[in-house]
Formats: structure tokens, sequence, C-alpha cells
């Protein structure tokens, strides 16, 4: 197998990333949240290795004469350390570089041993299915990117990517019958884990609000302040006289939300500014803010809604539940399988050093 097609394999089966953490105590599942802090990724650079230990090509661990290279492990670091940095403390993230490390390269190897049991077991994907699952790919790509230009990018050509694609929904259909006989969580399963991790399920107050700024400059003076105050106290007198809020936003806003008549949608209370905050959560669903001053510049605040804090109810979260608990089952049942392979399978660890790289 080429470390190409290795690599698509992993992205792939995204379900392998999750099961690396074993039989761990299970978690409750993360609710969508709202990003209105637009803070940029604590690794923006790239993850470099330690320049006095491994070296990209160097092999750490040798499966079925295959080998997975320090390089290719850094690589799916980085990428899961990129999406930590958005659910974890920074503080918290460094401690957490060993165990990521070690658990990609658990995946890497667990790749290899399912895409050597789909290869050498009776499944395939027929023409016809990867003509489909192809057509769903060009379906779901951005507006203005087609396939070729995304392969391009990659370095991949098409007849290389079909290959890896057929193999990763080889892989999918192997994991598909081998988690097919798992029961489904029961009423009294969820119940139990809804009730033992209640917090969970807190939301907490919240507002769905708009606004219009007037952004200042590092070249601001007292002077180019005062200018812009009287454009936003205009633009006040207008909404008081009964202009659209919205249009106005959309004309006049130096936000992004701009283009969409400055809606920043649900927030929390910690997801901005706290002079932004403190009028957000204080001001009646439909009522237009005076002027607030914060360090991005000047802004009309208009809420259109508040929540107060609640608990999601069983009935609410269920089907969610039920998905997650039985996701998890199916996760165990994998890890069990996987087990069963490496046991018998020839794994050679080449390099110990699980901390040989270091993030910046």
């Amino acid at each position: 197998m080429t470390k190409t097609k290795r690599a698509s394999l992993f992205i792939a089966a995204a379900v392998l990333i999750a099961l690396t953490a074993g039989c761990s105590k299970e978690k409750a599942p993360e609710f969508e949240e709202v990003d209105l802090t637009q803070v940029a990724d604590l690794f923006e650079k790239p993850l470099q290795p330690n320049p006095l230990a491994l070296a990209p090509e160097d092999v750490i661990v040798t499966v079925e004469g295959e080998d997975i290279t320090h390089g290719e492990i850094m690589q799916a670091v980085q990428a899961t350390m990129m999406q930590l940095s958005r659910q974890v403390p920074p503080q918290k993230l460094s401690q957490m570089y060993s165990q990521v490390y070690q658990n990609m390269t658990d995946s890497l190897i667990a790749n290899i041993l399912l895409s050597k049991a789909a290869e050498n077991s009776s499944l395939a994907v027929s023409d016809e299915e990867l003509s489909e699952e192809i057509e769903k790919i060009k379906a779901a790509a951005p507006e203005g990117q087609s396939l070729e230009d995304a392969l391009a990018e990659n370095g991949l050509n098409l007849e290389e990517w079909k290959d890896n694609l057929r193999s990763q929904m080889l892989v999918s259909k192997l994991v598909d019958e081998k988690t097919a006989d798992v029961a489904e969580a029961t009423p009294t399963e969820i119940a139990t884990f809804y009730k033992e991790n209640l917090d969970s399920f807190n939301v907490p107050e919240n507002v769905t609000a708009s606004h219009i700024l007037i952004a200042f400059t590092e070249e601001d003076t007292d002077e180019t302040k005062a200018q812009k105050k009287e454009k936003l106290e205009a633009i006040q007198e207008q909404i008081a006289g009964g202009a659209s809020f919205e249009e106005l936003a959309t004309a006049h806003s130096d936000c992004p939300s701009s283009q969409h008549g400055g809606e920043l949608g649900s927030f929390e209370r910690g997801q901005m500014v706290p002079e932004f905050e403190e009028v957000a959560f204080s001001i009646e669903p439909g009522v237009v803010s005076d002027i607030v001053e914060t360090r991005f510049g000047y802004h009309l605040i208009k809420v259109a809604d508040r929540q107060p804090e609640s608990v999601r109810s069983l009935a609410d979260v269920n089907e969610q539940l039920k998905s997650y608990l039985t996701g998890q089952k199916k996760q165990k049942a994998l890890v069990s399988y996987i087990q069963t392979l490496r046991e018998t399978a020839d794994v050679v660890m080449q390099k110990q050093d699980m901390d040989a790289g270091e993030a910046e």
C-alpha cells in the first residue's frame, strides 16, 4: 500500500480517530456552539519535529512489512491538534501532545490492519458504487471548486484518487460488517446516561443579536474617532426614524456580519468582549442600544431574542443520545476486532521515542 493510499484511508475512516480512545470512560456528546470570538488557531504554524530527535523519514513502526514514518504521524498529529485547539484551553493543549502522537500512531497501525483485512475478505466495491460515491463528493464540493482542482492541489491524479477511494470504501464495508450485530442503545441506557451526565445538557442564558460596527484603526486619533461616532449617531437617528437596522448594517457596518444584515447569531456570556456583552444581555428584545464603545470600535446593538438558562429535556436529546451511545458500542466492537488483528499481525516498533516532535 502506498503512503498516499494509507493517508487517504486515514482521513476517510474517520471513526478510527475516535476509536483510539479505546474503552475509556464515556463523555457526553458536545453540542454545537456558536464561535463569535474568531480567535486565530493556535497552530497556524505547522508543528515542527525536534531536530535533535526524529526526522520525518524515520520509521516509527513497521506493520506487516509496511513502514509508518514520523512524518506521516506528524501530519495526523497536526490535524488533530488544530481541531483540539478549538475545544481545549491552551494551557492543557501542550500536555496532550504525547498522547495524541501515540493515538495517531495506533490509528495508522489500525488503518493498515483494516485495509489488509478488507483486501483479504470477500467484500468488494463495484464500479457502480464507486461512481455513486464520486458523484456525492462532487455534489458536496465548495462552490467554484472542482474535483480536479482539489486533486491537483494535493498532487493526486484522478485514477490514483479513485483507487484510494475504492480502498477506503472497502474498509468502510468491513467496519460495517464487523459492527452490524451491535445492538442499539436501549431506552434504559439512554435514560441512565442522561441522568448521570445531566450537567452536560445545561443550556446557558443566551441572546440572539445583530450589530452595526464603525471600526477603529491603528491610525485613529481622537478627532477621527469623534468623526466615526458622529457617523454612527447619524445612523442611529435614521433607525429611530423608522429606517431598517438590517439594511443600514448591510450598507455601513465594518463587521463581516454586514453581509447578513449585522446578524451575529446566538451567543452566551463570555463569548463577547465585556462592554458589548453587558449591553446585549441587559436590553430588551427589539430594542436598539445606545452607542457602545469597545476596543473594536463603536457599536449599535439590537437583540432579537433572549433565552433564560435551561436544561435540555430527555425527549429533546433522545435521538442524539441513542446515536451517540450506539456509536460507542460499535466503537468498542471495532476496537476489539482491531486488537484481534494486531495480536496475530507482524507489528514491529522501530522507534520508541513518542515525544520526538514538539508543537511550537
